[in-house]
């Protein structure tokens, strides 16, 4: 019998039952045109219902339930099934969790590189990079050294909100001439208010994407037709991949902040000194280094770049090296 189907019949029933309990079985199944075989299946159904306890075939009559206490009976036992539904997904997250940790620590002690994998087509590779996003616990590095491709910018933008939801770190650099277009200007505008932190670069090595310290994706060059992503595991490659990307980032501006060169004359010069200076700068020298190779103190050597910096309208190194390349002053 199904309840959908027949259950004006099965209305019908319960009402015979609740306003004249002591019909017989005969007597039931003439009033209701049922058989006994039926009529025994259709007071199942009501037993499971809640409005009957008891049923056709036992020695005594069965015992009539409200429709109130039927409906409370019922939505308790749909409480009691959510409750056991919640426990049962808070058990399998945890459990999720805690295999991903181990999975983690398992990259985390490889004493040697764990072997690459080709991921093959921008479909493939989206996929892939889905998956392991979903397991990043602390914080995804990105640098794309590309435009913004437009029929994926909605795509992307959905997994960058999806992992900063789960209050993991994202941080990406982008290159400075992707902020002068308009649409890549307001994706990266949507994703820097959705929580992800968004730095801008005159030039990008390689597109980057760093996962947990335990997992990377960067281009592989060879003779595939289709864009082909490599991904690497364990601590021994990731981690040398994270500190190309924080010297990177070290390198880079926030977005929005004012890139442009300043408006000194091109034909102011540079003493000599200073032209010593800004090369070992953008050599990466230290200031220790520099006052070494200059003969002079620290101190003094700090005042030298002080007026240097005001020279170049830039507030450090990086936008000091930016504007002097701009200016011509660096070759």
């Amino acid at each position: 019998m199904d309840l959908e189907r027949d259950r004006k019949v099965l209305a019908d029933l319960y009402r015979q039952l609740r306003n004249e309990s002591n019909l017989s079985t005969s007597e039931l199944c003439a009033r209701s045109g049922l058989n006994p075989a039926s009529l025994h299946e259709a007071m199942a159904l009501l037993n499971e219902l809640g409005l009957l306890n008891g049923s056709a075939g036992g020695s005594g009559r069965p015992t009539v339930t409200s429709t109130e206490t039927a409906l409370v009976r019922l939505a308790q036992q749909a409480e009691q099934t959510a409750v056991r539904w919640l426990e049962e997904t808070i058990r399998v997250r945890k459990a999720m969790r805690l295999l991903t940790t181990e999975l983690a620590d398992q990259y985390q002690q490889q004493e040697s590189l764990a072997p690459a994998e080709l991921i093959v087509g921008l479909d493939h590779i989206s996929e892939v990079l889905e998956d392991c996003t979903e397991l990043a616990q602390d914080e995804v590095l990105s640098m794309h050294p590309g435009p913004v491709v437009k029929s994926r910018s909605k795509a992307r933008l959905k997994r960058n909100q999806k992992v900063v939801n789960r209050s993991v770190g994202m941080r990406t650099i982008h290159l400075a001439s992707t902020a002068r277009l308009p649409e890549g200007l307001a994706l990266l505008e949507e994703m820097q208010e959705s929580g992800v932190q968004i730095r801008l670069a005159p030039t990008i090595p390689f597109r980057l994407i760093v996962i947990d310290d335990v997992m990377a994706f960067t281009p592989a060059f060879g003779a595939e037709a289709q864009p082909t992503a490599m991904i690497t595991r364990g601590p021994v490659i990731t981690r040398l991949l994270r500190r190309v990307f924080e010297h990177c980032w070290q390198s880079a501006v926030e977005l929005g902040t004012d890139t442009q060169p300043p408006q000194t004359p091109v034909d102011t010069p540079l003493t000599g000194q200073q032209a010593s200076i800004l090369r070992m700068m953008n050599a990466g020298s230290k200031d220790e280094a520099i006052a070494r190779e200059l003969g002079v103190s620290t101190r003094t050597l700090r005042r030298l770049m002080n007026d240097l910096m005001e020279k170049l309208g830039a507030d450090n190194r990086f936008r000091a090296g930016v504007r002097a390349q701009q200016l011509g002053w660096l070759k």
